[in-house]
């Protein structure tokens, strides 16, 4: 179990690196979105998402719960595994499409519960107004039925 004073640390710790793997190329568009490179949309628009939630838990670490923080690390090792599969022959590796199906689960997982920690920030800091966070908030992906 991860103990509360270093949970910080930890999340900002592996917040670059879930941005990066939700990115793994980044690329600025117009509108300032970083845009990940996979060949399965899917998995590009679930980064679209996490990116989101993720820039408003980097306003606050503390606000990430275990299970957040657990489901990145999920994320993380679901992304290497892909990053080998596609480093196999993709014409002839039938495991890519696995390897996807996993990442885009992991993603879900970091989406739904990372996404309800940062919804439930969102919540608990209007008496904080800071337009960075209002802005991060306002841009959160709505919450799924």
């Amino acid at each position: 179990m991860i103990k509360r004073h270093s949970r910080p640390a930890l999340l900002l710790a592996l917040l670059p690196l879930a941005v990066a793997l939700a990115s793994p190329v980044a690329a600025r568009a117009d509108d300032g979105e970083a845009k990940t490179n996979d060949d399965d949309p899917t998995i590009n628009q679930q980064g679209f998402a996490i990116n989101k939630i993720l820039r408003v838990l980097q306003t606050n670490p503390d606000a990430a719960s275990d299970s957040c923080i657990n489901a990145l690390k999920e994320m993380h090792q679901a992304q290497t595994a892909l990053s080998k599969e596609e480093g196999i022959d993709p014409e002839h590796n039938q495991d890519i499409g696995v390897a996807r199906d996993v990442l885009s689960s992991e993603m879900e997982d970091v989406t739904n519960m990372c996404g309800a920690d940062a919804r439930t920030y969102c919540r608990t800091a209007t008496s904080h107004p800071d337009p960075k966070l209002t802005a991060a908030c306002n841009a959160l992906p709505p919450e799924e039925d």
